[in-house]
Protein backbone atom coordinates (compact mmCIF):
# COMPACT_ATOMS: atom_id res chain seq x y z
CA UNK A 1 0.00 0.00 0.00
CA UNK A 2 1.42 3.17 -1.16
CA UNK A 3 1.61 5.85 1.80
CA UNK A 4 -1.23 8.31 2.46
CA UNK A 5 1.18 11.59 1.95
CA UNK A 6 2.44 10.06 -1.34
CA UNK A 7 -0.93 9.89 -2.70
CA UNK A 8 -2.06 13.67 -1.71
CA UNK A 9 1.63 15.00 -3.14
CA UNK A 10 0.73 12.54 -6.04
CA UNK A 11 -2.30 14.25 -6.11
CA UNK A 12 -1.45 17.46 -5.64
CA UNK A 13 1.31 17.57 -8.41
CA UNK A 14 -1.06 16.55 -10.51
CA UNK A 15 -3.46 19.01 -9.96
CA UNK A 16 -0.47 21.53 -11.16
CA UNK A 17 0.54 19.81 -13.74
CA UNK A 18 -3.44 19.89 -14.89
CA UNK A 19 -3.40 23.71 -14.83
CA UNK A 20 -0.09 24.23 -16.43
CA UNK A 21 -1.69 22.16 -19.19
CA UNK A 22 -4.86 24.51 -19.58
CA UNK A 23 -2.73 27.70 -19.30
CA UNK A 24 -0.94 26.37 -22.35
CA UNK A 25 -4.42 25.03 -24.05
CA UNK A 26 -5.17 28.62 -23.79
CA UNK A 27 -1.83 29.73 -24.95
CA UNK A 28 -1.80 27.66 -28.25
CA UNK A 29 -5.70 28.43 -28.88
CA UNK A 30 -4.44 32.37 -28.87
CA UNK A 31 -1.59 31.82 -31.29
CA UNK A 32 -3.99 29.67 -33.35
CA UNK A 33 -6.37 32.53 -34.00
CA UNK A 34 -3.47 35.20 -33.75
CA UNK A 35 -1.97 32.81 -37.03
CA UNK A 36 -5.78 32.78 -38.41
CA UNK A 37 -5.46 28.86 -38.27
CA UNK A 38 -9.15 26.93 -37.61
CA UNK A 39 -9.74 23.85 -37.39
CA UNK A 40 -12.70 22.79 -39.83
CA UNK A 41 -12.94 19.41 -39.22
CA UNK A 42 -11.22 16.23 -37.10
CA UNK A 43 -11.57 12.50 -37.78
CA UNK A 44 -9.80 10.33 -35.00
CA UNK A 45 -9.22 7.25 -36.38
CA UNK A 46 -7.93 3.94 -35.17
CA UNK A 47 -4.75 3.83 -36.80
CA UNK A 48 -4.60 8.21 -37.34
CA UNK A 49 -6.04 11.84 -36.81
CA UNK A 50 -6.89 13.31 -39.56
CA UNK A 51 -7.45 17.43 -39.53
CA UNK A 52 -9.04 19.35 -42.16
CA UNK A 53 -7.77 23.26 -41.34
CA UNK A 54 -7.58 26.56 -42.88
CA UNK A 55 -5.20 29.34 -42.19
CA UNK A 56 -6.78 32.46 -43.87
CA UNK A 57 -7.91 31.41 -47.09
CA UNK A 58 -5.51 28.47 -47.95
CA UNK A 59 -7.18 24.94 -46.87
CA UNK A 60 -4.97 21.81 -46.20
CA UNK A 61 -5.61 18.82 -44.36
CA UNK A 62 -2.96 17.02 -42.40
CA UNK A 63 -2.85 13.20 -41.15
CA UNK A 64 -0.80 12.35 -37.58
CA UNK A 65 -0.39 8.51 -36.96
CA UNK A 66 -1.97 7.67 -33.40
CA UNK A 67 0.64 5.69 -32.38
CA UNK A 68 3.51 8.54 -33.02
CA UNK A 69 0.57 10.71 -31.07
CA UNK A 70 0.76 8.44 -28.43
CA UNK A 71 4.47 7.90 -28.07
CA UNK A 72 5.32 11.53 -27.78
CA UNK A 73 2.66 12.12 -25.05
CA UNK A 74 3.90 9.09 -23.14
CA UNK A 75 7.67 10.49 -23.51
CA UNK A 76 6.57 13.65 -22.07
CA UNK A 77 4.67 12.29 -19.51
CA UNK A 78 7.66 10.54 -18.47
CA UNK A 79 9.80 13.61 -18.74
CA UNK A 80 7.96 15.33 -16.39
CA UNK A 81 6.83 12.20 -13.98
CA UNK A 82 3.09 12.21 -14.57
CA UNK A 83 3.96 8.25 -15.25
CA UNK A 84 6.56 5.76 -14.09
CA UNK A 85 6.51 3.49 -16.69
Amino acid sequence: MNRPTALLRQLLILELIQSHINRELSRLKAQMRADGLHIIERQDGNMDVRVEFCIGDRYDEAVFMRKMLEAEAANRARRTGMISR
